[in-house]
């Protein structure tokens, strides 16, 4: 499938949501040129999200989750934002809210990895994502070593779509408009994490979600 074909059919879908449509939105990669993230890589990423939002509410375990990611060998894959923030001793309001968003990106991140079947479309925040992951200090050898990378077509398909529904999200904002049945938070956090997976920047910490 080209990149236009991909587009055509996403606006197919789009369409049949009520999205609106910005048939000038430029054409995301084409398949011979896409980038997808290992899934080994997308595995520990998600296990980093998922211990940093255990800090919020458990800020007296941090030097303990500390150790276990040095030990699981995971603390190299901590970005150097996130180190910052599993080390210090008060998160302001501001990072308790950021940190808690990207529950929304281990969604996506599981979909990647085939631990969820179908991704759907952003209506609702998630549920139920830790039940998909090794449990509160287990190893987590298994989890990233049986992780399995979705087809590329299935996740320039989901890359092409969240892009276009971030940016009718955006420009409802300007135009004082809702987006029916669409959860406008947690739309750029799909799309910082598509975009992560397929290589739309390499840092975790510099990924950005433009439309």
């Amino acid at each position: 499938m080209t990149a236009q074909q991909r587009k055509n059919q996403t606006e197919i879908i789009l369409k049949e949501n009520n999205i609106p449509i910005n048939q000038y939105l430029p054409l995301i990669e084409e398949e011979s040129e896409a980038v997808i993230r290992p899934a080994a890589d997308i595995a520990k990423r998600i296990l980093i999200l998922a211990y940093l939002n255990t800090t919020i509410d458990n800020r007296d375990d941090r030097e303990d989750i500390i150790a276990y990611l040095k030990t699981e060998k995971l603390w190299g894959h901590v970005s150097q934002r996130e180190q910052k923030l599993f080390t210090k001793d008060i998160l302001s309001e501001k990072e308790t809210i950021s940190i808690s968003w990207t529950i929304e990106c281990l969604y996506v991140m599981l979909w990647a990895i085939n631990k969820i079947d179908d991704l759907g479309l952003p209506r609702e925040e998630a549920s139920g994502t830790v039940n998909l992951i090794p449990g509160y200090m287990e190893s987590s050898e298994e989890f990233i070593n049986g992780a399995v990378i979705r087809d590329t077509t299935e996740i320039l398909d989901a890359s092409d779509l969240i892009y276009r529904i971030h940016w009718a999200v955006r420009q409802s904002g300007i135009d004082d408009i809702e987006v029916q049945n669409i959860n406008q938070d947690v739309v750029p956090e799909w799309h910082r994490a598509i975009n992560w997976i397929t290589f739309y920047e390499d840092n975790w910490d510099h990924i950005t979600t433009d439309t």
